[in-house]
């Protein structure tokens, strides 16, 4: 056997310990980098919760100038679950950017574990799971309530399979895979709907095919339970349903039809590769099981066949139409919903592959295929290994926020601060100053981003404190153009990153992006 085929047989015989590998490596980075570094919209969904433990009031101030609903009266723009779940964690450990950051990993945890057990389950073969695996590293973003929308739907799946072989129980799975469902679509509309689209695809094509009853009042609960509580929130708490109509009025996640731009077929190389060459090879698999196979109930056995075609066919539909969406329809970074169901669509594409055809030479190309894939989507988790470790060694978590103190202890009270995401956790702190986010300086109308020119003459901050990745991405074409009107401010722009980040070059911002910690300030004296 030649190296490299002793170490894919090492490295994939071994499944469980595949995903241990994974968790470390997130764990080691966190501890060693506290990385990956918060992005844009970290403190948009923590704010509101910092706030309340550290003010007393649920609203998130650094969105008051966009949106004054949930900035100052009652954060309202999304759901509340991932908040609920936000606040327990940190009123026991606190309101810090690592804070959040570990309850994102811990989510993560729960999330790899489900995983596995789906597999295991579905009796996949160690192979199969371990290429499923290395899908992981795609998965890089992990600061938004996407980590608990996808615990509660990877449960709800896990739920599903479940019942299968439950018995006299399979009411209580059915039940709990709804539970799971509605908790999801609590947390993340457009995630929920990626899970419960998922449902309701497997389990239609299961009762299609005579292989188990359709659980008609769960599947219900789905739709009725949280339509019942948007009506409640529409009719019964108004102030709540305008708060989130002022967000949805702002967002991009709707942008109208479009035809793709370049980058955004990029992204969604990058992203959901795996995806694009499982659905073909699931297709085909099915349909030559479909030809083959007589209709009946699920055996007891849930490893059986049409297993890995319900869970791997009915996940890569919805994760299609979610990725069709992100092209033509919604924000190209929709396709970032779909990131933690691929490992499940490769490995149940894998599995059902190894069913269908006997075992030879031939199953090295599809596997070295979606390794190869991986390895295409894993550019970020690589550039955070390696050029991410050398930017925290420059200026890591401790300096910036040493600098950050600084630079806000240096405001006179009443000043006012604009921030980026990562430093916002320690800015709320500062109850004498007004503090306000990067990215929301003034009201957005969909169809044009912010006006950042207008917010700035609005706000005059005494501060710019950003990361290199708004510095560079959105801010320095601003502070060029204040620079040449000496008669509206003077500046003082201190980079504290001795190491460029890859922010700083326009070729790689949009693959390796959030490194560094180093912020960059910007002293403004207005005339």
């Amino acid at each position: 056997m030649s190296p490299p085929a002793r170490l894919a047989n090492a490295v994939f015989a071994r499944p469980g310990r595949l995903f241990a590998a994974v968790f470390l490596w997130k764990l080691a980075l966190l501890a060693v980098a506290a990385l990956p570094v918060p992005s844009n919209d970290a403190f948009f969904y923590d704010g509101p919760v910092v706030n309340l433990l550290l003010h007393g009031r649920y609203a998130n101030p650094a969105l008051a100038p966009a949106l004054p609903i949930s900035g100052t009266e009652v954060f309202s723009a999304y759901p509340p679950m991932y908040q609920a779940v936000l606040l327990g964690w940190m009123a026991l450990f606190g309101t810090s950017a690592l804070s959040a950051m570990a309850l994102h990993l811990v989510l993560f945890g729960g999330y790899l574990l489900l995983l596995l057990a789906i597999f295991r389950r579905l009796s996949a073969p160690d192979w199969a799971i371990g290429v499923a695996g290395t899908f992981l590293l795609v998965i890089t973003f992990d600061d938004r309530p996407d980590s608990l929308a996808h615990l509660f739907g990877i449960a709800a799946v896990h739920a599903w399979v479940r019942s299968w072989t439950a018995g006299a129980a399979r009411a209580r799975f059915t039940w709990a895979m709804a539970g799971c469902a509605i908790l999801s679509l609590a947390t993340s509309v457009q995630i929920g709907f990626l899970y419960s689209s998922l449902l309701w695809l497997g389990l239609l094509a299961q009762r299609l095919a005579k292989r188990g009853p359709f659980p008609y009042p769960p599947m219900a609960a789905i739709v009725a339970v949280p339509a019942a509580l948007v009506g409640l929130v529409a009719f019964g708490c108004p102030r709540l349903w305008a708060g989130f109509l002022e967000h949805a009025a702002q967002t991009p996640s709707l942008t109208g039809w479009r035809w793709p731009r370049p980058d955004e077929i990029l992204k969604i190389l990058r992203n959901a590769a795996g995806i694009g060459a499982a659905a073909p090879l699931l297709a085909w698999l099915c349909l030559g099981r479909r030809r083959s196979s007589a209709p009946g109930p699920l055996p007891d056995q849930a490893a059986e066949d049409w297993g890995f075609a319900l869970v791997g066919g009915a996940a890569a539909l919805a994760a299609l139409g979610l990725v069709a969406a992100s092209l033509f329809l919604l924000s190209a970074n929709t396709v970032l919903f779909v990131g933690p169901v691929q490992p499940l669509i490769v490995g149940c594409s894998l599995a059902l592959l190894a069913s269908s055809r006997p075992a030879g030479p031939w199953l090295r190309a599809p596997v070295w295929l979606f390794v190869g894939l991986a390895a295409l989507g894993s550019i970020r988790a690589v550039g955070m290994t390696t050029w991410g470790v050398a930017c925290a060694v420059d200026a890591g978590y401790p300096s910036a926020l040493r600098r950050v103190r600084q630079e806000l202890t240096g405001c006179a009270p009443g000043n006012t601060a604009v921030l980026s995401s990562a430093y916002l956790y320690e800015a709320a702190r500062h109850n004498e100053l007004r503090w306000v986010h990067s990215d929301w300086m003034e009201p957005a109308q969909r169809g044009r981003p912010s006006d950042d020119w207008q917010g700035l003459l609005a706000l005059k901050p005494a501060r710019l404190i950003l990361t290199q990745f708004d510095y560079y991405r959105r801010y320095l074409p601003l502070v060029e153009r204040l620079k040449t009107q000496p008669a509206l401010a003077q500046l003082q722009i201190i980079n504290t990153a001795k190491l460029p980040a890859p922010d700083s070059f326009p070729s790689l911002r949009r693959v390796l992006q959030h490194l560094s910690w180093a912020p960059v300030v910007v002293t403004i004296a207005w005339r």
